[in-house]
């Protein structure tokens, strides 16, 4: 089934390739080159924070925009506007506008992914929902990783960096648009508060809240750090990819350890191991390969945290919660991520490039902490329980993804056992 989905679904798959290309690109580039222009760390921050606040609004209001027009028109509509917007950004080379651009990106990235997932949910099963969605997974993570090598193809300082982002935009909205496959019918999903989220899954909200912290952290600032360091762009490129790239392999060895174990137990690992790893990478030569190697590893113990925490959450709830708890889970990471960028450019403002790992250190150290202590709080998930673990995305519709199929598998079951 799962071939048979890829071959309706391969011009989704093709677009989001470079969807994901241009936004990895140009998420590294605004970074670098508002750096270059002398604005300020916590100007940066604001700027790179903007993306995960229009984010969460265009998470919310793309549905409503479906319903009026279409998924057709408003993909088409919402890439456009991204693509323009990077336009914009070499012709007004001021903090205010570039936050301005930021924003609307966000929004029109976040109704692109809402689309493109909706298609892939309709055009799959229950047995194969899970796979596709991590082939999803790896196009996104992929694509992120490859654009930061992009960089190195013109000089950043320069405006044609700027139009290959807009050109890959563009060129995503060719094979989506001819796509055959059937848009997704809308469903109306019941949020679920963060307190009473927080009730169930303590330890689930809390890895999942503090992480995203810590992701929009090195998302948008980790070439600000590279190049407060004095990194050249290569530098900075490679710098950006072995993370993205080393986080998005090490989610399949933590996720099938977090199916064997209590997964709070990966999740406390994993944020020590990320704390040893920011003590040494505060000692060690930037331009040894030692300090790549151990950056991507930092990435492959952050990025896994989120998708941990949410199956530890998806974990402790019953099949009629999991589709309302899902937009929880996204506002979680919308708010977190968006603190990130913002707290570390004031940090960085004040207390120096170093404060960089010291700053993600502490945040791992408090994950550590209070996944500990509900560890000692509360009973294991008993593993007859324990949903099998999957690569989640930070965007509503692909959470969802997953809950609406293990709602219906287990409608399923249900009604198998009637019988």
């Amino acid at each position: 089934m799962v071939i048979d989905t890829l071959k309706k679904t391969w011009p989704l798959f093709l677009g989001m390739s470079f969807l994901m290309l241009g936004n990895g690109l140009q998420g590294t580039l605004v970074s670098w080159r508002a750096t270059y222009e002398g604005f300020t760390p916590s100007m940066i921050g604001w700027i790179m924070t903007a993306y995960y606040i229009g984010f969460l609004g265009g998470s919310i209001l793309t549905p409503m925009l479906i319903k009026g027009v279409g998924h057709i028109r408003v993909f088409a509509a919402l890439a456009s506007l991204a693509s323009a917007a990077i336009l914009v950004q070499i012709l007004l080379i001021t903090p205010a506008s570039w936050l301005l651009m930021r924003l609307l990106i966000g929004f029109c990235f976040a109704g692109t992914y809402v689309i493109v997932e909706g298609w892939l949910n309709a055009g799959s099963d229950n047995k194969s929902r899970g796979q596709i969605l991590s082939i999803y997974m790896l196009v996104s993570y992929g694509g992120l990783a490859a654009g930061q090598f992009l960089l190195k193809v013109a000089d950043p300082a320069k405006y044609e960096l700027f139009l290959l982002a807009s050109i890959l935009l563009s060129f995503a909205l060719v094979p989506v648009l001819i796509s055959k496959s059937q848009a997704p019918e809308e469903i109306d999903n019941e949020n679920m508060g963060i307190r009473k989220l927080a009730r169930i899954a303590p330890a689930g909200v809390a890895s999942i809240f503090v992480s995203s912290i810590a992701q929009g952290s090195m998302f948008g600032m980790g070439a600000v750090y590279g190049v407060n360091a004095g990194m050249d762009i290569h530098e900075i490129a490679l710098l950006m990819s072995v993370f993205i790239g080393v986080g998005a392999l090490f989610h399949w060895p933590l996720g099938w350890l977090s199916d064997q174990i209590d997964r709070r137990l990966v999740v406390v690992g994993a944020s020590c191991i990320s704390v040893l790893l920011c003590s040494y990478l505060l000692q060690i030569d930037k331009e040894h390969t030692w300090f790549f190697l151990l950056y991507g590893l930092l990435g492959g113990m952050i990025l896994p945290i989120y998708s941990i925490g949410v199956a530890h959450t998806n974990d402790r709830l019953k099949p009629e919660q999991m589709t309302s708890a899902s937009g929880t889970i996204v506002l979680l990471y919308g708010i977190g991520a968006t603190l990130g960028p913002i707290s570390i450019g004031y940090i960085l403002k004040i207390y120096g490039n170093p404060s960089y790992f010291i700053y993600l250190g502490v945040i791992n150290i408090i994950t550590a902490i209070i996944v500990l202590y509900y560890i000692f709080q509360r009973e294991a998930v008993p593993d007859e329980e324990q949903s099998d673990y999957q690569i989640m995305p930070e965007s509503p519709t692909a959470v969802a993804m997953d809950a609406v199929a293990q709602e219906a598998e287990e409608t399923m079951g249900l009604d198998e056992d009637k019988e």
